[in-house]
């Protein structure tokens, strides 16, 4: 299990021009579960582990919590529920030295009832399907490039469509390096939009994770 959270700011677009907004948002907490391959293992058996071919399932929920005006058309919290079922294939031809990694996953949301006012806003669930290939350099670090495919999540104001469904791709590229004296891991990640139907808005996205144990 996994419990995720940050403080981002997000920019959007005005009827007076550029929106800004800065807070909390929405916490994760994600439950993991292996399907086949890459065993539980003890401390001292990792360093004599041989990576190999693996399979597991992913269940994310996001938690109603992060900061939200609903006054306002723009915020870094969604005030509404959302659950992100994931299963995924990892290939290594190489006992762990590269990896391909394939992701086929579906978003689902309740109603925020607080948009914009006293608005109601729902969303079609949406499904994603993403092929990644990482390359080990040296023992700390990675690179990785990738895409990804989304289709759906059509949103309604008070059940009129919005006509913003998505059906496009998404390239994008990572690296990560792992400190091993602090036990912290350090990725960086950008992708941006490759095509949209009917002209819809372009986005890009960068992000920067640090992950390590707790204990």
């Amino acid at each position: 299990m996994a419990l995720t959270g940050g403080y981002i700011s997000v920019k959007g677009p005005g009827p007076l021009g550029k929106i800004e907004t800065s807070g909390f948002s929405d916490p994760s907490i994600t439950f993991h579960a292996n399907i086949f391959g890459a065993p539980a293992l003890r401390r001292d058996q990792y360093a004599q582990a041989i990576p190999q071919n693996y399979m597991s399932f992913h269940l994310t929920v996001n938690v109603p919590l992060g900061s939200y005006d609903r006054n306002s058309p723009v915020n870094t919290g969604a005030n509404r529920w959302a659950f992100n079922p994931l299963v995924n294939l990892d290939v290594t031809p190489d006992k762990g030295v590269s990896w391909i990694d394939l992701y086929a996953g579906a978003r689902f949301f309740t109603n925020n009832n607080e948009f914009l006012g006293n608005n109601q806003l729902s969303q079609n669930p949406t499904a994603t399907f993403s092929a990644f290939y990482s390359h080990n350099i040296g023992r700390r670090m990675f690179a990785g490039i990738g895409a990804s495919y989304d289709n759906g999540g059509e949103t309604f104001v008070n059940h009129t469509s919005q006509h913003n469904a998505a059906n496009g791709f998404r390239p994008g590229v990572s690296f990560s390096r792992a400190r091993t004296i602090w036990k912290y891991r350090l990725t960086l990640r950008y992708e941006l939009t490759g095509t949209t139907p009917r002209a819809a808005p372009t986005n890009s996205l960068f992000q920067i994770n640090l992950s390590g144990p707790l204990f």
